[in-house]
C-alpha cells in the first residue's frame, strides 16, 4: 500500500516538474518575443518621430514611411497618437490623426472588433473613440445590437454611437434599456454639444429619476450660463433631491440673479437646501444678504452654520461682520462657529 502511494507521488512530481518546465519555457519564449516587439517599436518610433511631428503639424505631406505595414508599426503609431491626444489640444493635429486613422488603421480595428478575444475587442473600441474612426460607426452599431456583450463593451459602443450619431442617439437616449452607472451616464453627457444638452432639458422628465439627478449635476459641471433659467425653474420642483441638486449646480455655475428665488429656502425643512442657500448667497453682495446669512449662522445644523460663516468670512468686509457678530450674538454655538471661521480668514 505504501509502495503504491510512493509510486503515485513520484509520478505526480514528475508530471508537475514537466508542466513547470513547459511553463518556464513558454514564459521565456514569450518574454523574448515581447522584448523583440518592444525593440522593433522603439526602432520605428525613433526613426519616424520627426516625420510624425512634421506631418501632424502640417509641415509636410504624408510620407510613405509613415503608412504602417504590420501590427508592430500600428502598435507604435497608437502610442504616438495617444501621446499627442493626451498632451496636446491642437484641433488640427487631432483632425490629422482622425483622417489618418480612418484611412490606414480602419481595417486593423475592424479585424479586432470581430475577434473572439474580449481584450482585443475592447482595445479596438477604445481606439475608435480616441482616434475618432467614424468610418467604423456602422460596424459598431451592428455590434451594439448583439446580445452577448460585456457591460464594458456595451458602454463603449454607446459612447461611439453618441459621438458619431448624436442626433439619433439622443432620440433613443431617454429609453435606454441598459442601466448605466453614475460615472457612465455622466461621461456620455459631458461629451454632448450645447444644443443636445438643451434638447435634453425638454426631455428630462422622460428620464428615470436617477438619470434626472445626474443630468442636473452635469449642467453644473459644464458651468454654462445658458442653463441657469432651466435650473432656477427646477427650484420649484416637488422632489427635494431635484431642488437640492439644482441649487448645487447653480452654485457651481457661480451666478445667481434674483434673490427672491433663493431666500425662500431660509425656512426649508431640508437642511441640505439651507446649506446650499448658505453657499449660494455668496453670489450676492454681503450688504444685500447679510441678514439671511446671520440667520443661517444660527441654524440648528452644524454644516449650515459653518457654510454661512464661511460665506460671510469670504466676502468683502466679512471679517468685521464676524467680529461684530461675536460680540453681539447670544447663540453660543453660532459664536463658536464664527470664531472658528474668523481664525482662518486672512
Amino acid at each position: 500500500m505504501i509502495k503504491v502511494s510512493i509510486d503515485t507521488l513520484i509520478k505526480s512530481i514528475v508530471v508537475m516538474t514537466f508542466v513547470l518546465l513547459l511553463l518556464s519555457v513558454y514564459m521565456v519564449i514569450k518574454s523574448i518575443q515581447e522584448k523583440a516587439v518592444a525593440k522593433k517599436m522603439k526602432v520605428y518610433m525613433q526613426s519616424t518621430l520627426d516625420l510624425w511631428y512634421r506631418y501632424l503639424n502640417g509641415e509636410i505631406a504624408l510620407p510613405k514611411e509613415l503608412i504602417p505595414s504590420n501590427d508592430i508599426e500600428i502598435e507604435a503609431i497608437e502610442e504616438i497618437f495617444l501621446s499627442y491626444i493626451n498632451n496636446i489640444s491642437n484641433l488640427c493635429i487631432k483632425d490629422k490623426i482622425r483622417v489618418f486613422s480612418n484611412q490606414y488603421l480602419r481595417e486593423h480595428y475592424l479585424r479586432l472588433l470581430t475577434s473572439k478575444k474580449w481584450s482585443l475587442r475592447m482595445n479596438a473600441l477604445y481606439r475608435i473613440i480616441d482616434f475618432e474612426i467614424d468610418s467604423l460607426a456602422t460596424e459598431c452599431r451592428n455590434l451594439e445590437r448583439k446580445t452577448k456583450l460585456s457591460s464594458g463593451e456595451h458602454f463603449l459602443l454607446l459612447v461611439i454611437h453618441s459621438m458619431f450619431d448624436e442626433t439619433g442617439f439622443v432620440k433613443e437616449f431617454v429609453s435606454l434599456s441598459s442601466k448605466l452607472s453614475e460615472y457612465e451616464f455622466k461621461k456620455l453627457l459631458i461629451g454632448f454639444s450645447h444644443e443636445t444638452l438643451e434638447q435634453l432639458t425638454y426631455q428630462m422628465n422622460d428620464l428615470p429619476i436617477t438619470y434626472q439627478y445626474y443630468f442636473i449635476d452635469i449642467l453644473g459641471v459644464i458651468r454654462n450660463l445658458d442653463f441657469l433659467p432651466f435650473l432656477e425653474d427646477k427650484l420649484g420642483d416637488e422632489k427635494p433631491e431635484i431642488r437640492i441638486r439644482s441649487l448645487k449646480a447653480i452654485h457651481e455655475i457661480g451666478v445667481a440673479t434674483d434673490l427672491d428665488k433663493y431666500k425662500i429656502f431660509l425656512e426649508s425643512p431640508k437642511w441640505e437646501e439651507r446649506l446650499m442657500l448658505a453657499k449660494l448667497l455668496g453670489a450676492f453682495s454681503l450688504e444685500q444678504v447679510y441678514p439671511y446669512l446671520e440667520q443661517l449662522l444660527q441654524d440648528e445644523n452644524w454644516w449650515v452654520r459653518y457654510h454661512a460663516a464661511q460665506t460671510i468670512g469670504n466676502s468683502k468686509d466679512g471679517k468685521s461682520r464676524l467680529e461684530t457678530f461675536i460680540t453681539t450674538a447670544k447663540d453660543q454655538y453660532a459664536i463658536e462657529m464664527a470664531r472658528e471661521v474668523l481664525e482662518g480668514v486672512c
